[in-house]
């Protein structure tokens, strides 16, 4: 019985022991899901059920933003939005966080987008939402999961621009932060995002007092007890369901992380483990890694004008990646995502893969980015005039001839057209001129 239980408490161990080597990132209790990535790659630096789909709750307003940004184009000055019915009635009855926006005021857009950053207006989101969506909530929410398409994210869908909660509302850590990386590079947005100080939005057309937005995230107060000064800008988010939610993009000794964590129980779980989650970043992230050129090549294949042109080359480019200490450039591997045709007129979508193998010191994961395409000009200018395979049935000579057969016979059929008129003017003319009899 004592070797049964030696041995039973043996295999044990070392069942713990595997797993907890291949767990890598803190394991948080009191939070449900998080993911850690670097904001310049994209890369996956620590997470857990970072692909759970869970209600977002106000950090759904990171999309709607991003989509206004990138509608405006930094171009803010003298537009501004009218509200809608919808905008404000909407929302009766949820118990929504808003800004007191009336049906018919006339809103400076600057105002509509620091309004639902900072204060997390859902009147705002709505807003914004038509100003990007042609002038409907639904066309504005149609906007957002277009996107979601575009970003490649599978695991997002978007049923408002504010983040009441609701069955078909839904995102992860990982869709979240890649959202909040594409967002930052809309016009305007890390201005939005990072800003620290009380906004004013002064009286409208139909609003005579001053509104105050004010920082609502005790993270980035240097008052509060729960302050973090590596964080730059966040958004934060709660619903009953949701419970609470946060993305933030922190800056340390130049290493730039977003970090998103979802459905922490209480208030003070979320703070306790953002601060968790970035100290073990911080401390284990602490410089870029040059990877140059591994000359790793392949070709696809051209297409355009209704033939095939030729073959280009694709190289990988080489990439600057976020390592963990101990984890070096002979860890990464790299592959090249190439499609069967790359059509003229199209973006080419070719990628170099590069996969870090971390073991247990860093999360195990791949990041694409855009591979080198060589060869297109050439292919081009040798292309320039030749006659395509499609076009080889149909010869310069029967062309001409067809079009000669062809206006010919509009020809004859034009003047057999215009002697059947004149035949009928002519007998109407005859019958005119004979005596009528009485």
């Amino acid at each position: 019985m004592k070797k049964y239980l030696a041995a039973l408490f043996t295999a044990l161990l070392l069942l713990c022991t595997a797993l907890s080597a291949g767990a890598v990132g803190p394991a948080l209790t009191t939070t449900e899901a998080y993911c850690i990535i670097d904001a310049d790659t994209g890369l996956v630096l620590a997470q857990q059920n970072m692909n759970e789909e869970l209600h977002p709750a106000s950090i759904t307003k990171v999309m709607t933003l991003g989509l206004a940004c990138q509608k405006a184009q930094g171009n803010w000055d003298g537009v501004k939005l009218t509200v809608s019915h919808e905008d404000v009635y909407s929302l009766a009855g949820t118990d929504s966080s808003h800004i007191a926006l009336r049906e018919g005021e006339e809103v400076p857009l600057q105002d509509a987008l620091y309004g639902t950053m900072i204060a997390s207006a859902n009147d705002g989101a709505n807003l914004l939402a038509e100003y990007f969506g042609g002038g409907t909530i639904e066309g504005g929410v149609a906007a957002m999961n277009a996107q979601v398409q575009a970003l490649g994210l599978e695991h997002t869908h978007f049923a408002n621009p504010h983040g009441i909660s609701g069955n078909d509302h839904y995102t992860s850590c990982y869709d979240m932060a890649q959202i909040l990386r594409w967002a930052l590079t809309q016009p305007g947005f890390e201005t939005i995002f990072t800003r620290l100080e009380m906004y004013t939005m002064a009286p409208t057309n139909v609003q005579p007092v001053t509104r105050y937005f004010s920082q609502q995230d005790k993270m980035r107060l240097s008052c509060s007890r729960y302050y973090i000064p590596a964080i730059r800008g966040s958004k934060i988010g709660y619903t009953n369901i949701a419970r609470y939610s946060y993305v933030c993009l922190a800056e340390q000794n130049g290493v730039r992380l977003i970090c998103v964590t979802m459905q922490s129980e209480m208030k003070p779980d979320k703070y306790n483990d953002v601060r968790t989650l970035l100290d073990y970043a911080f401390a284990r992230y602490t410089g870029y890694t040059d990877l140059p050129s591994q000359g790793l090549t392949g070709e696809v294949e051209v297409v355009g004008g209704g033939g095939t042109l030729g073959k280009v080359t694709v190289t990988d480019p080489g990439v600057r990646l976020l390592l963990a200490d101990g984890v070096t450039a002979g860890d990464v591997s790299v592959s090249l995502e190439l499609p069967e045709r790359y059509v003229l007129g199209t973006s080419p979508e070719v990628y170099a893969v590069y996969t870090v193998n971390g073991g247990d010191k860093q999360e195990s994961t791949s990041v694409r980015v855009p591979a080198v395409l060589t060869g297109l000009d050439a292919l081009l200018e040798a292309n320039a005039g030749r006659e395509l395979d499609t076009a080889s049935d149909l010869k310069p000579a029967r062309t001409a001839g067809m079009l000669i057969a062809i206006s010919l016979a509009c020809t004859a059929a034009a003047a057999g057209a215009t002697l059947c008129v004149m035949r009928v003017i002519r007998l109407r003319k005859t019958k005119k001129q004979k005596p009528s009899k009485h």
